[in-house]
């Protein structure tokens, strides 16, 4: 918890109002999330200025703000409202949230981090590999998608008592994890993969591959990296300054994949162990190994290691499992890429038993790469069994170009709410139904309104 003084002191600021000493307890950067002495801090986006809801959170009796664009914040008004406020004048209010998240994380130095990185799979791995290392310790752990450099401050100001805290990094430009890595200062970091998501923004993949493992150059204590050896890139990653670590699908062995869960061997401090994962997703055996091997680096019992991951569950709209009527929906679409994409769909074809529907959207943000990139994943159900695809996007239309040479029906659709009706007309009792696309694609409102229609 932080004094005023620290925040001033932080962002080299001006208090304009209110008392040095008073303790921050909580930080908002929306001001219609703020409860009763949370902090705003106003950030300039691209289509709004959040100093215009200054107004707004000190109504709602905010403890103080960030502010930097003075002009057209009313301070005499604002003190009529609530004369204790306290208002610190910032150069940027951007740059002042990341201050503040790296002076708290500075303070707490002794707390250690386990970072995650990687194109996909960050918060399904966040959150296996936090089920373990919670079965020993008191950790703080990412909150929903509070990865960004806008995000992750916001986590940072919460390293307060805790043991350990579990963080996701996520970057969306070219020099982001630089920022990220004075906000984390890991002592473990995990990198799950190299793939394309973004990749309209970063050019390519080895562009990609620089930006992810330069979480290493931020790495404190321990130095551990773990690296997903299956991945083409990351096997050949060299650094002499961190001790670099492997995970791969081949230290699982005896697979055994049920509708429900997943069953496999593997070694834990040198003896083979049986472990079960209660969830969906031939990736989710991936994000058990690895969060095995986080738990022996800090010492976690095998006994807790193994309570850990059978506890896990798919979290919101990853893979997350919906059952009416006899139909069951595979929720995919909190966001794609085309790996992700590709890894769902093999995971729901390993249902048996079932007439298998996959409901697809564009991937975005794939830029010059869109139309090659949806081809191949059009090529997946070369050894894939699915019954119907049912699919709408511009770029829907080179998958399906390659998807009708192996799916007897495909139903190319205008948008979602044709979609929508298409999935209503031919579900039916013994369907698995796999939904996937990027969020702005809306492929998560179908759901949602099957839910609302089938399930009250």
């Amino acid at each position: 918890m932080l004094k005023v003084s620290e925040l001033v002191k932080a962002t080299k600021g001006v208090l304009l109002n209110g008392e040095p000493d008073r303790k921050i307890n909580n930080y908002k950067i929306d001001s219609r999330e703020v409860e009763p002495d949370d902090f705003f801090i106003p950030i300039l986006g691209e289509n709004v200025d959040g100093h215009k809801f200054i107004i707004n959170a000190v109504k709602n009796n905010c403890s103080g703000f960030f502010v930097s664009n003075i002009d057209i914040v009313d301070i005499n008004k604002i003190k009529e409202i609530n004369n204790r406020v306290v208002i610190i004048q910032v150069d940027d209010t951007k740059k002042a949230l990341v201050d503040i998240g790296i002076y708290n994380r500075n303070k707490h130095i002794d707390i250690e981090v386990v970072a995650i990185t990687g194109s996909v799979g960050k918060t399904s791995t966040r959150e296996m590999v936090s089920h373990v290392l919670s079965q020993s310790k008191d950790i703080l752990v990412t909150e929903k998608n509070m990865n960004s450099h806008i995000g992750m401050p916001l986590m940072t100001l919460k390293l307060e008592n805790q043991e350990m805290a579990v963080l996701e990094a996520g970057i969306d430009f070219v020099g982001e994890m630089d920022i990220l890595n004075r906000l984390l200062v890991p002592d473990v970091a995990i990198v799950t993969n190299i793939g394309t998501s973004h990749i309209g923004k970063f050019g390519n993949q080895d562009i990609i591959y620089h930006e992810k493992t330069n979480i290493s150059k931020g790495l404190k204590g321990k130095k551990i990296m773990l690296l997903n050896g299956d991945d083409k890139y990351l096997k050949n990653y060299k650094n002499p300054n961190v001790k670099i670590l492997y995970y791969s699908i081949n230290d699982a062995k005896n697979i055994i994949i049920k509708e429900n869960s997943i069953e496999f061997d593997t070694i834990i401090y040198d003896k083979l162990e049986h472990i079960v994962v209660n969830a969906l997703g031939n990736h989710n055996i991936l994000n058990s190994i690895v969060a095995i091997k986080v738990g022996q680096i800090y010492g976690v019992p095998v006994s807790k290691i193994k309570n850990g991951i059978a506890s896990y569950k798919n979290i919101n709209r990853r893979m997350e499992k919906i059952t009416f009527n006899g139909i069951t929906i595979i929720d995919d679409t909190y966001n794609a890429s085309p790996s992700s994409m590709k890894s769902g769909l093999v995971s729901v074809n390993e249902v048996k038993d079932k007439r298998k529907i996959a409901v697809l959207a564009d991937v975005l943000e794939l830029g010059e790469y869109a139309k090659d990139l949806h081809l191949k994943m059009g090529e997946v159900f070369k050894d894939l069994s699915y019954d119907i695809i049912i699919a709408f996007g511009d770029n829907m239309k080179y998958l399906i170009s390659n998807a009708k040479k192996y799916v007897n029906k495909i139903y190319y659709c205008k948008d979602s709410q044709e979609a929508e009706q298409k999935v209503r007309e031919i579900m039916k009792e013994n369907d698995i139904i796999y939904f996937k696309g990027s969020n702005s694609m809306y492929v998560n409102k179908i759901v949602e309104d099957l839910k609302r229609d089938f399930m009250n």
